[in-house]
């Protein structure tokens, strides 16, 4: 049985906020690990006092992060590529510090970010090539760098799994893999479940969430086909639950949130998820 983790901000109010201090919830309600973000740089981390508390309540962890206009690897200027293969190589080391086996999320551009021309060729080649060097990085540490693959109203990069691998193919490196995600996945493939097996052993690292982004459980996403494909290809690893419920809370305004997700008590729902994917996904 695969195990499930949630991301730490479907709690969390503002970006800035304690991660360290909901892993309390996330293991009451059950879940196997809790996945955190580098969203105030890794430097931020109390590496320490993470891994205390980790091991205090038998959690595992994964990392992930996102790029900025200063650290945008996309971009022309060789200075700021040089600065986002910098930032990443710290978040893969301190990723590494933690113990996660990766560091997932908008690893290869800014997020919501759009060129204003419409040749977007360079930008993806000059993505690649900066991850190239980071994939060597990661590759020397033992951490696997997964790619979000987002929906077309967040990224310009690439927007299905097969996008996906055609990238993977331009760096060719074993230490970076996919990541997909069910609620971006139903907005770009005509069949999740052939994605999934497309992706095949390129898959590093799976979020779940519904088609409208609620908990799993809720919408109109097959789980009984998304079970069959991770079956086939011999998936084992975490799945995890990501949403942002809360449309007054910073971190759900940031992700178009404008209507609650959660019907009563968060906790509750949480643990209802955990129990709807341990029987039809894991």
């Amino acid at each position: 049985m695969r195990k499930i983790g949630i991301e730490i901000f479907y709690w969390i109010e503002r970006w800035s906020d304690d991660q360290i201090r909901y892993f309390q919830k996330a293991s009451d309600c059950g879940f196997d690990s809790v996945e955190i973000s580098f969203v105030s740089g890794p430097e931020n981390i109390d590496v320490p006092r993470l891994r205390a508390e980790l091991e205090r309540l038998s959690l595992g962890v994964f990392c992930s992060t996102g790029l900025s206009a200063p650290t945008d690897i996309t971009s022309a200027d060789k200075s700021v590529r040089d600065a986002g293969v910098a930032y990443l190589r710290r978040c893969l080391e301190t990723a590494q510090q933690i113990g996660s086996p990766i560091l997932g999320g908008v690893t290869y551009a800014p997020w919501l970010q759009f060129p204003s021309t419409d040749d977007l060729r360079p930008y993806r080649d000059r993505s690649a090539g900066a991850l190239r060097e980071v994939a060597q990085i990661a590759g020397d540490l033992g951490v696997t760098l997964t790619l979000e693959v987002l929906n077309r109203f967040e990224t310009f990069m690439f927007n299905t799994a097969a996008e996906g691998l055609e990238f993977l193919r331009q760096i060719d490196h074993p230490a970076v893999k996919l990541q997909l995600d069910t609620y971006h996945m139903n907005m770009e493939e005509d069949d999740l479940a052939a994605a999934i097996r497309l992706a095949g052993s390129n898959l590093g690292h799976f979020h779940c969430a519904a088609s409208n982004r609620k908990l799993p459980g809720q919408g109109h996403i097959d789980w009984a086909a998304i079970k069959a494909a991770l079956d086939e290809i011999g998936y084992q690893d975490t799945l995890v639950i990501e949403t942002f419920p809360n449309p007054d809370a910073e971190t759900g305004r940031t992700i178009n949130t404008w209507r609650s997700l959660v019907a009563g008590d968060p906790d509750d729902a949480a643990k209802q998820a955990l129990a709807f994917l341990k029987a039809h996904v894991a």
